[in-house]
């Protein structure tokens, strides 16, 4: 049997050493009998590296780029003071009901929201207090329609946890709903560049000096036509750069000639508190007028008036407007 094994062993590594010995004339030769051919597929990109080529491809040629491309969600800063998840919803009944906020250690600054439940009217007061003694910021808020006119204010301070003070007035039927929001300090810093970006670029600006406090008149009084295309817009009034001083001052909104839709009494801390709000001034005739309460010495303040949002140009037709007078008169014979 040992013969037969070895002979086994001698046929099978001939058989090898010929199948070796004809696929190496296979590949020298070129025969397609004896040949393997292997069918490589292409790869393909993924679909996330066929974007980042696009992206690529786009920078150096922009006719490559869809014109429809947006970036991805997040990766665009949304220059927004108030979003939509920002809204009024503690209710503060009247009768001098209050409510009070306690701002943690990291705040510099906070937004709050003044509206109505119903269509009535909404008196309102919000103090900042530090300590139990030190008022730092005082707004007494009057509006006619609480809920088509809101007022959304942004007020910075000083880092040492003060505490935010809403109440109602003596009236009972006027109740009011608030929302109070302290940003995160990333949150703050985008909302400071915010604002003081629209102070200084703002198309309406003027200074305002204070003048006789005998009389209760005040100084100076400065008047702002709005646009009818604003839909909204955003007042932000800062002594930075006129003498770093206290203010206090009246602001009304108005449209017509004398009819105050809103009425703000005003008093802050002057340049280490700049005072921003965002009122509605939908359709033609607003106006917006503000004086000094304060001195001629101690009484200078700015205040801007910007858009906020897209002006609303569709919806405003110029000549729909009443127009006073005319050149198209005769005067003579032929009559008017």
């Amino acid at each position: 049997r040992i013969p037969e094994i070895e002979d086994l062993q001698s046929i099978t590594g001939t058989m090898r050493g010929s199948g070796l010995a004809m696929w190496a004339v296979a590949l020298v030769s070129g025969a397609s009998a004896f040949s393997f051919t292997t069918h490589l597929r292409t790869p393909q990109p993924s679909r996330s590296r066929s974007v980042f080529m696009q992206e690529d491809a786009g920078m150096e040629n922009s006719a490559v780029k869809p014109p429809d491309a947006q970036p991805p969600p997040g990766m665009v800063e949304v220059k927004e003071l108030w979003g939509a998840d920002k809204k009024a919803r503690t209710r503060i009944e009247g009768g001098s009901t209050l409510r009070t906020f306690q701002m943690p250690a990291h705040a510099e600054r906070v937004q709050y929201i003044l509206s109505s439940p119903s269509n009535r009217p909404v008196k309102a007061r919000v103090e900042l207090w530090i300590g139990p003694i030190r008022c730092v910021h005082t707004l007494i808020y009057d509006s006619m329609d609480g809920l088509s006119y809101p007022i959304k204010a942004t007020l910075k301070f000083k880092k040492v946890s003060p505490v935010l003070k809403i109440s109602t007035d003596g009236s009972y039927e006027f109740p009011l709903v608030c929302g109070v929001f302290v940003p995160s300090p990333a949150n703050s810093k985008k909302l400071e560049e915010l604002t003081t970006d629209m102070f200084y670029t703002a198309p309406l600006k003027d200074r305002v000096q204070g003048g006789s406090t005998n009389d209760n008149k005040g100084g100076a009084i400065r008047s702002f036509a709005v646009h009818p295309s604003w839909e909204k817009t955003q007042i932000m009034i800062w002594s930075k750069d006129v003498g770093k001083k206290s203010f206090k001052t009246n602001v009304e909104i108005l449209q017509g000639p004398n009819n105050a839709k809103q009425k703000l009494d005003l008093q802050c801390g002057g340049s280490t508190q700049p005072y921003h709000a965002v009122i509605n001034t939908p359709g033609p005739g607003w106006m917006i007028r503000c004086n000094s309460k304060k001195y001629l010495e101690d009484g200078l303040f700015e205040i801007a008036v910007a858009p906020y949002g897209e002006p609303n140009a569709g919806g405003y037709a110029p000549e729909d407007d009443v127009v006073m007078g005319g050149n198209d008169v005769i005067v003579g014979g032929g009559g008017f």
